[in-house]
This record gives C-alpha cells, sequence and structure tokens, in this order.
C-alpha cells in the first residue's frame, strides 16, 4: 500500500511539474516578459515629415531601453487615422504602436474618423514634444513685421494668401486664430504637407506661410524667407531674435503657445504590465543628453506627460482646436457632437 501511495504522490509532482512549465513556456501568457520579439511603429505621415523626424528620434533610443529591436512604419492616409486604426485592430500586446500627433485631435471634428478619439480609443504612454509653428513671408515680401501682416490683412479682407499644410493642420488652424481674435482675414491655400507649402512661400508663390520653425529656421538664415513671428508668448531657445505673437498681440496670450504635440500611443486595452514596461523605457528615453540634443538641434519643446495626466492635456488641446475650427466654419462636425467640451 506503501508503495501505491508513493507511487501517486509522485505522479501528482509530475503533472504539476509538467504543468508548470507548460504555463511558463506558453507564449502570451502573464509569465512571458515583454518584449520578447520586436515591435513595430506606425507613423501616420510619410517620411521627412515633423511626426516622421521626431518618431525616429525616439524610437532608436527606446529600442536600447527594451533591448529588443523596433521597426518603423510610415502609413500615411487620412491624416494618420490609417495608422491609428491600423494598430488599434492589430492584438493589444505591445508589439503594434502608433507615434502619433495633434492630428488625431481632429479627425472627429473634421470628420476624418468620426469613430477615434485620441484620449479615449488610445493609451497616451508618453508624449514627448512640442513644435512651434511660425509665420513667414518670401524673402522680398514688403512686411517685415508680423503686426505689418496683420493690419494689411484687416484692411484687405481675403487678398493675403497664406499657404499650409492642408485643412484642420497646425498651421491651419494657426492661421484661424489670427482671424478669430484679431479681425484678419486670410485666403489659405491647402498644399499637400508642410514641404511644399515652404517651396511656396520661398517662391512667392503665396504671401506668406505657416509652419514648423524647424521646417524654415535654415531658408530663413539664409534669407530664403522671413519669419516674421513665432505663435508663443516667449522667445524660442536660439532664436531670441525672432519676435513673438504674444508680444506683439497681447490678446492672442491666452491661445499661446500653440503647436502640435507629438507622443507614443497604444490600445488603451494593452495589459497593464507592458503599459508599464513601456512607461519606463519611455522615462528613460526622454531622461537621456541624446534626446535633450535632439530637442534642441529641431527647436523642440520638451514636454513629460502619460497616464492621466496625458489624457488631461490632450483633452485640452483638442478641446481648444475642435471649437476653433467649428467656429470658424472649418469644420465638417460640431465638437459637441463628440462630447469635446467648448474651452
Amino acid at each position: 500500500m506503501s508503495y501505491i501511495i508513493k507511487f501517486k504522490r509522485y505522479l501528482i509532482s509530475t503533472i504539476l511539474v509538467i504543468s508548470l512549465l507548460l504555463v511558463a513556456f506558453t507564449p502570451g501568457t502573464v509569465n512571458a516578459e515583454y518584449p520578447e520579439r520586436s515591435i513595430n511603429v506606425f507613423i501616420g505621415f510619410s517620411a521627412g515629415g515633423p511626426t516622421d523626424v521626431i518618431g525616429r528620434g525616439v524610437v532608436p533610443l527606446l529600442e536600447e531601453e527594451l533591448d529588443v529591436g523596433m521597426g518603423i512604419t510610415n502609413m500615411p492616409g487620412a491624416a494618420s487615422a490609417t495608422a491609428g486604426r491600423h494598430v488599434l485592430n492589430q492584438k493589444a500586446d505591445g508589439y503594434s504602436l502608433f507615434f502619433g500627433s495633434e492630428a488625431m485631435s481632429v479627425w472627429q471634428t473634421m470628420g476624418i474618423n468620426e469613430e477615434l478619439n485620441p484620449y479615449e480609443d488610445f493609451y497616451p504612454v508618453k508624449l514627448v514634444a512640442e513644435a512651434t509653428p511660425v509665420l513667414a513671408v518670401p524673402p522680398n515680401s514688403e512686411f517685415d513685421s508680423a503686426e505689418e501682416f496683420v493690419d494689411y490683412a484687416i484692411e484687405n479682407p481675403g487678398e493675403l494668401r497664406i499657404g499650409t499644410a492642408g485643412p484642420g493642420t497646425v498651421p491651419h488652424v494657426s492661421g484661424l486664430i489670427l482671424e478669430k481674435q484679431l479681425g484678419a482675414e486670410f485666403t489659405f491655400v491647402p498644399y499637400q504637407g508642410g514641404a511644399p507649402a515652404v517651396t511656396a512661400v520661398m517662391g512667392s508663390q503665396v504671401d506668406a506661410t505657416i509652419e514648423m520653425v524647424q521646417s524654415m529656421v535654415e531658408a530663413h538664415k539664409a534669407n530664403k524667407l522671413k519669419i516674421l513671428a513665432t505663435f508663443t508668448n516667449e522667445p524660442l531657445k536660439g532664436l531670441e531674435s525672432i519676435p513673438t505673437f504674444g508680444d506683439q498681440f497681447p490678446e492672442l496670450q491666452s491661445y499661446l503657445p500653440y503647436g502640435p504635440y507629438f507622443g507614443l500611443f497604444a490600445s488603451k486595452d494593452l495589459p497593464q504590465d507592458v503599459k508599464d514596461k513601456l512607461e519606463s523605457a519611455m522615462n528613460k528615453v526622454i531622461a537621456t543628453q541624446r534626446w535633450d540634443e535632439y530637442c534642441e538641434k529641431f527647436y523642440l519643446t520638451q514636454i513629460d506627460y502619460s497616464g492621466e495626466e496625458a489624457v488631461d492635456y490632450l483633452r485640452g488641446w483638442t478641446s481648444r482646436a475642435a471649437w476653433v475650427l467649428y467656429d470658424t466654419g472649418a469644420a465638417k462636425n460640431s465638437p459637441a457632437e463628440f462630447n469635446i467640451p467648448k474651452p
């Protein structure tokens, strides 16, 4: 009888050991250490644009922190909504991530994608930077200051043509803020992205362009265009000689600084341990000297928001942009339809 009991105990022990081993080595279980394989980061714009440039500054640093291969896939379309939807359609395991920008905040109001909300449908792993738009004119322009430019637009409604990266973009909304708050009136000329808009102003095809400072600073230094003002209250570090809109027009100060945000996003259904791992790694990324130098090189303002703090930031940014677009007649939908509060 004692042998039978011993055998049963041995058999039970063996089964338990085998069961534990099976659980430990089954892919997708809680015991699996993330990340076990390469991660793909999707960017919703073409290579070379601001979102792509900033994403490519972040991803290599994150790759080192996670000690795993990370690829970047550019998936342009629908103001990055195509890439965002693609990531949400993948398994929520942290192996498909989205490097997004402020375009997410106008998807619903502009009718681009009425289903997706940046802070309700995505998990903001980390918001890392803001860029600054500036107003620039051709090198031979008669305007030498933003005040001269705006005064002319007030006295001659619709005569001045401003090139932008397209409807609903930060350059477009920046121009709408000038119209709404200062009483100016412009004719907006949409281009397929910021680069052709910058080319247009250098060639005097338009009277001005609003675009990110990093896209125009070298041309400004080479006298290929003139930057008149930054959409900030305080001068940009390294470009202190360029005036600010906040200084020239105090009534704009509550809207400034205004510019796009950039950050790493994932599915809201991501397991908590994966969220924690990604956030911890991103905390280390933005604390590196290499990231500091990268931001300085491209005149980026560093930010550090994650979790509920990031959600609050996104809610506020979305509210301001959506309602400016709607109040000026540029948006297809009312933000109220999507429970976007009015600022």
